[in-house]
């Protein structure tokens, strides 16, 4: 028997075990009861097994039958799931996906993942919220993201972490083509210069506050801001030194007008971006799509760093 032909007897075989009988099976199907008699008959004969007991008043599942009959409505099962699936697969020609991000994740880490994602989905609207770390926790816990880009510090209840990467405080200094700026500087060269640092709603700056109390250096910044795209444009004008983060054991990669400087102290402790997703929530098709770009991104980084990839906790 093919495959088309068994698919066809299948459903046949079915609907007669819905029914009880051949005649009320053929009303439903609109085919004959003769022709569907007939496939049973041969199905019988191919198998070598009865499928129904013929009763008096109708017919019933023989074991074999209910083996066949149960197999077919599970495959049944898996291709209306597939058919889903492939549907919603064709629905990222359009939809949008909504993430929060901390600033800290803007200037490298983000626009990667998204430069990515939309170069193979250009017609997904990419809508992406820049708050302060626990403001994107509540953001996916809301609703009002599908997932998150945070630094705050685990644990964070409410929502679960699909990935995880360590990143590293850098230095940034003003870009000069006429000076050689070294690759690294110690934590007490940089509090030695002018230096331009985020304020309390950066997690970028818990981990200065947190280097200065070691040293015991009160630090006077010249500047203090919210925002990190001012911070890097006023070194960039040469007004002193900033600080970012890029992922532990990425190479680094300087700008005009900026040279980048890891921070040579094995001391500090490394800053955690985490990709978070509320657990209660189900997500659109796109959304998941999108999110494994951002977990391909993290396995990426955890091999370039020689680690293992940080998978699924709470």
């Amino acid at each position: 028997m093919s495959r088309l032909l068994f698919s066809r007897f299948a459903h046949y075989l079915d609907e007669i075990a819905n029914h009880g009988s051949i005649r009320k099976a053929a009303e439903k199907l609109n085919v004959s009861a003769s022709a569907i008699n007939k496939q049973l008959i041969s199905a019988e004969e191919e198998f070598g097994v009865t499928l129904f007991e013929r009763l008096p008043r109708g017919m019933r599942l023989t074991s074999a039958g209910e083996l066949l009959v149960n197999g077919y409505r599970e495959w049944n099962k898996d291709l209306s799931r597939i058919k889903s699936e492939i549907e919603e697969l064709k629905g990222l020609r359009r939809g949008e996906v909504k993430i929060a991000s901390s600033q800290e994740a803007v200037p490298d880490f983000l626009p990667a993942v998204i430069a990515r994602f939309t170069k193979d989905h250009p017609r997904i609207r990419n809508a992406i919220a820049v708050e302060d770390s626990d403001r994107v926790r509540q953001l996916v816990r809301d609703g009002g993201a599908d997932f998150g880009l945070t630094f705050s510090p685990l644990p964070l209840p409410g929502v679960v972490v699909t990935r995880s990467a360590d990143f590293h405080l850098i230095a940034m200094l003003p870009g000069d083509p006429h000076l050689e700026r070294p690759d690294s500087i110690s934590i007490d060269e940089f509090f030695k210069k002018p230096i331009i640092v985020p304020d309390t709603s950066s997690h970028l700056r818990d981990i200065v506050d947190i280097a200065a109390a070691r040293m015991d250096i009160r630090f006077q910044p010249i500047l203090t801001t919210n925002s990190l795209s001012l911070m890097r444009s006023m070194v960039r004008e040469g007004c002193g030194f900033g600080v970012t983060a890029m992922p532990a054991g990425m190479p680094l990669a300087h700008e005009i007008g900026l040279h980048y400087a890891r921070i040579a102290d094995n001391d500090l402790p490394p800053m955690v971006l985490s990709l978070i997703v509320d657990p209660k929530r189900s997500l659109s098709m796109t959304s998941i799509i999108a999110r494994r770009y951002f977990e391909k991104y993290f396995d990426e980084i955890s091999l370039q760093n020689g680690k293992t990839s940080t998978n699924t906790f709470e």
